[in-house]
């Protein structure tokens, strides 16, 4: 990107993508957004995996989190991971074409990753581990094509740089591969296509796998100075998917056939579906184009991801931002102008539908949450604790208060404590929390054996109060005031 026109409107991409995100910066706090920042925030020696919380998550996540006073320091760390994105994915596909059409390829490419990371649908509008880990892999993927250019100065010291970026992103969420796949795919169709680069593939390689083993024996150490058991955080990011994984085919209930059907809408209706196709013919035509193959070999790893992670959560398509992104610009380098600008006015005008339906009618998931954290914490005092049953972590975040039971998302609940028998340990403990909130009708949910804690909850606790449709139990052994009640469009 030498030509000062491609930095300037690169530069005004990126801008775009932050002013785009802007507007839902008070929108309400989401489930992962309360439970990772209380994770983060406690983070120490304790008595679970990430101090006194258990979660499915590498270490690099939480330290991002740790890195925030609150969920706004937050979403502004999300606007720049957003920028960072469209500029790396217009580095990465101005450096994969030739010189005359270099513009071309960089502005789409900073186009489509402008457009899609701001795109509500796809979960932007808060910050999950997909947005965190974008950056890394977007940086993963630039370092990578400028590695693998003939005329590249210092090419092992990129592909090194490259590979520390990739384990980033894993480090960031376990599934985010797709820096380790395009680099593989790259290196491994350079390799068999030009035996002349055959030795330099290789020695690339290698830098490419020290800087990622270097960076995860890092990351772990650091977590381990930290209280995090490598062996337990192993069991965690790994063998606990797989667990989750079988949990979810079992017994989900229709709500996670309905994220599917949802997931698929929005993958097909958002453009990462015709920019996936349109990649896989490009790689046919171009087999031997390291760049391209690889390219199209991560949009189709990561889609997989997406489909196989169970739960179906339309945030998991962020996965898919920067490849798509470099996939754009390959595209555009290939094609007429006049065609590459009506398919940004497309993208543009899909992305647009959505950013004017939340700006207009309100982001109201997790307005439930945060009404019913709002009303405990009027009534609360210092030292309270609370359990939700189970998951809403950011019913905690509005309350203010913390847990004694280290599950705070559903999932975990299901597949390590299926039971409840550590949930119901909990509340007939001295530690047990003070607040217990009822989120469905009844403490029955999903498949769980949950007789025991009700009794124990039934023994040990009064119903007080009902927000927003959801049960409100305080321990019987303290005094406390009333929970106010809550108008009704505040439960949207």
């Amino acid at each position: 990107m030498n030509d000062r026109r491609t930095v300037v409107g690169v530069a005004a991409l990126a801008a775009l993508a932050v002013l785009l995100r802007l507007p839902f910066l008070g929108a309400p706090t989401g489930s992962d957004e309360a439970g990772f920042l209380l994770v983060a925030h406690q983070w120490r020696d304790g008595s679970s995996l990430y101090g006194d919380y258990w979660v499915d998550r590498p270490p690099l996540l939480l330290a991002l989190f740790a890195l925030v006073p609150d969920v706004t320091g937050l979403r502004l760390l999300g606007c720049a991971c957003a920028a960072a994105v469209v500029v790396l994915a217009a580095l990465a596909a101005g450096a994969a074409v030739d010189a005359s059409r270099s513009r071309t390829a960089a502005l789409t490419a900073a186009a489509t990753a402008a457009l899609l990371c701001s795109a509500p649908w796809l979960g932007t509008v808060r910050v999950n581990g997909e947005v965190l880990a974008a950056p890394f892999v977007a940086g993963a993927l630039a370092l990578t094509v400028l590695a693998l250019r003939e005329d590249a100065r210092r090419p092992v010291v990129l592909a090194a740089a490259a590979g520390v970026l990739a384990a980033c992103g894993v480090g960031v969420k376990q599934s985010s591969v797709d820096g380790v796949v395009l680099g593989a795919v790259a290196l491994l169709v350079l390799a068999l296509t030009r035996p002349a680069r055959r030795r330099a593939a290789l020695t690339l390689l290698g830098a490419a796998v020290a800087g990622a083993v270097a960076t995860t024996a890092l990351l772990v150490g650091a977590a381990a100075l930290r209280g995090t058991d490598p062996l337990a955080l192993l069991d965690a990011v790994v063998t606990f998917r797989v667990d989750a994984g079988e949990t979810i085919r079992s017994s989900a209930s229709g709500a996670t056939t309905d994220r599917l059907v949802v997931l698929l809408g929005t993958w097909a209706v958002s453009g990462l579906a015709v920019l996936g196709v349109a990649a896989l013919v490009l790689a046919a035509r171009r087999r031997t184009d390291p760049v391209a193959v690889a390219t199209a070999a991560t949009v189709v790893v990561g889609s997989l991801v997406a489909l196989l992670g169970g739960s179906y959560w339309a945030h998991y398509l962020l996965q898919l931002v920067p490849a798509s992104a470099l996939a754009a610009g390959l595209l555009a380098a290939r094609l007429p102008v006049p065609v590459v600008r009506a398919g940004v006015a497309v993208l543009a005008g899909v992305t647009a539908v959505p950013v004017v339906l939340n700006l207009v009618a309100g982001v109201d998931e997790g307005s439930r949450a945060e009404a019913v954290g709002g009303a405990i914490a009027r009534a609360a005092e210092p030292g309270d604790t609370a359990v939700v049953a189970y998951g809403q972590p950011n019913v905690l975040a509005g309350a203010g208060l913390a847990s004694p039971y280290p599950y705070l998302w559903s999932l975990p609940v299901r597949v390590l404590d299926p039971d409840l028998d550590e949930l119901t340990t909990t509340l007939r403990s001295p530690d047990a929390p003070t607040w217990v909130v009822e989120w469905s009708p009844g403490f029955d949910s999903w498949a769980l054996d949950a007789d025991d804690l009700a009794r124990t909850v039934e023994e040990r606790y009064d119903r007080v109060a009902e927000v927003c449709g959801r049960g409100v139990w305080v321990r019987r052994d303290v005094e406390r005031g009333a929970v106010p009640a809550v108008p009704a469009e505040e439960c949207a």
